[in-house]
């Protein structure tokens, strides 16, 4: 149902503001307009202004501004001639067609402007976390590092750093980050996997194996009732508030602090699941000792089992909630990720995945064969998920995020207008090379993929909806502008193709490009439907 209200309040706007071009334009030139229309099929409300038909129609997929002269062979007055749409001069012909994909890219850049202008919420490029052993932490990456820049290029936004990153697989790249207010030069090696250019190409892309947005929370795991921890009264899900009286807000702060603690007794605040606050005290072992908190009990609850999914492989193996997992197939597995990255990866290479684990204290090993569901990627080409049937407990903080807000008035029509143009510039190309066949037509999307979208967007809140309707706006103007017959971009291919020839195509030939562009549009429509319908589960 979400799916269905965010399709009609991200389209009614869109259709609106289109159509407004076309009328505006054909009013700036004199031009009568019959009718305005959003939606077609029977009229569900009619009402009159001057000498415009304003209406509502039931099927909401768009609209359309009837304007006097479209019909050619129609008889008109010498009055009614002068204005009729197909009697104007070419160039008044062009902004009357133009007029709709003009004012959605407008719009676009007005929705980007207001979003800009309310300040948008971004993720910093400060680390959360960086997983011992990895290569962001062999290259010396540690976990509240700001990256300020990749390759000599600035980044602010993580969403920056992982494009600057994706750009560069298998290579060595510089970073500077900042840390305790000093720059840091780093050198990092990337990854090499797949992934999508930004213009949907499949391709080869980097990634820095190891970092995460997002620090842990300070929940803790028990998993040894006869440890010293589990002796002082915790439990699996307490949270560490504060260690001999300094604030922790994060696992990574403690993993900071605990080489520092003395062996004298160490004072944890705990805030229980119970909303009650208490104070426990235990001496830890000497230092030197690897992970001395994992040494007296005491774990990050990341990688304890929630739950166990009820007739799940997980429940018919044995697993429980409140097991500790270890290992995968004996490989360590230091995040919840690595593990699903062990069990798909195994469950691909032989359909069975070991796990150890610890309950009551005691390491265990079972066997496991996965369950696996088929899914379609982006592309729309199947992949067998495979999962085991276990969920985390919530162990995530969430990242480091800054508001970025423009005021200045210049700035902002500025920037409104050069996120339009790069938008339209991106789009423009994806559909070059679509037709050329580096980038996959199964990435298009029809109206259920676009109802999906939007309905997710109003659940996120107000900027993402906007910003999904400037993405739709923008895709609405490239669309109208491809030199397509039925299309405002055909009509303008017409105007040009008369504007050589000397004198407009005839009835036939019109009838003709007609119905092949309407047929084009007809194809369009059921390969974009086709994808919206493969990516529904019931189709897998």
């Amino acid at each position: 149902m979400i799916s269905v209200i965010g399709f009609l309040v991200v389209l009614a706007p869109l259709v609106i503001v289109h159509e407004f071009g076309h009328f505006l334009m054909a009013k700036l030139f004199n031009v009568k307009a019959e009718a305005f229309s959003v939606g077609f099929g029977p009229v569900i409300f009619q009402r009159k202004f001057g000498e415009t038909d304003f209406r509502a129609s039931i099927i909401p997929l768009g609209g359309y501004v009837k304007l006097l002269g479209e019909d050619p062979t129609r008889e008109m007055t010498d009055e009614e001639k002068k204005r009729a749409l197909h009697t104007q001069a070419p160039w008044k012909r062009f902004f009357i067609f133009f007029g709709g994909p003009l004012f959605n890219f407008l719009w676009a850049a007005l929705v980007f402007m207001v979003m800009m202008l309310i300040g948008e919420p971004q993720v910093s490029s400060v680390i959360g976390r960086v997983v011992p052993d990895s290569p962001a932490a062999v290259a010396g990456l540690v976990a509240g590092d700001q990256v300020i820049s990749v390759g000599g290029k600035p980044v602010r936004k993580f969403e920056e750093l992982v494009q600057e990153v994706s750009d560069r697989p298998n290579s060595s790249v510089p970073l500077e980050v900042l840390r305790d207010s000093k720059t840091v030069v780093l050198s990092v090696h990337t990854d090499s996997e797949d992934g999508y250019s930004i213009y949907g190409e499949e391709k080869r892309v980097g990634a820095i194996d190891g970092i995460f947005a997002n620090s842990r929370n300070t929940r803790l795991g028990i998993s040894d009732p006869a440890s010293v921890a589990a002796k002082a009264g915790l439990k699996t899900g307490d949270e560490i508030t504060a260690i001999n009286g300094t604030a922790v807000k994060s696992w990574e702060e403690i993993e900071k602090i605990e080489p520092q603690l003395s062996t004298n007794p160490v004072e944890l605040k705990i805030h229980s699941a119970d909303n009650t606050d208490r104070t426990v005290s235990f001496a830890l072992p000497k230092k030197g000792v690897a992970d001395r908190l994992a040494a007296v009990g005491i774990h990050s609850i990341e990688l304890f089992v929630e739950k166990v999914v009820s007739g799940s492989p997980a429940e018919h193996s044995g697993m429980h909630a409140g097991d500790r997992l270890i290992s995968v197939q004996g490989v360590a597995v230091q995040s919840f990720l690595d593990l699903k990255i062990n069990i798909q990866k195994n469950g691909e290479a032989q359909g069975l995945v070991k796990i150890d684990f610890e309950r009551e204290g005691k390491i265990q090993e079972i066997s496991i064969v996965p369950t696996g569901t088929t899914e379609r990627d982006p592309s729309l080409k199947k992949r067998t998920q495979f999962t085991v049937g276990i969920m985390p407990f919530q162990s995530l903080n969430e990242p480091v995020t800054f508001i970025e807000r423009v005021t200045n008035p210049f700035t902002l029509v500025w920037r409104g207008f050069d996120r339009m143009f790069e938008l339209s510039a991106r789009n423009f190309i994806s559909f070059g090379k679509m037709l050329t066949g580096q980038v996959s037509v199964k990435g298009l999307g029809g109206p259920i993929s676009i109802g999906k979208l939007a309905g997710d967007s109003l659940t996120r809140g107000w900027i993402e909806f906007l910003r999904m309707m400037a993405l739709l706006s923008v895709g609405l103007g490239v669309l109208n502008v491809l030199p397509v017959p039925v299309l405002d971009g055909g009509h303008i291919l017409l105007l040009v193709i008369e504007v050589i020839r000397g004198r407009s195509l005839s009835m036939r030939q019109l009838e003709m490009v007609q119905r092949v562009g309407l047929a084009m549009i007809m194809l369009l429509m059921m390969i974009a439907m086709r994808n919206d319908l493969s990516r529904l589960p019931i189709f897998n």
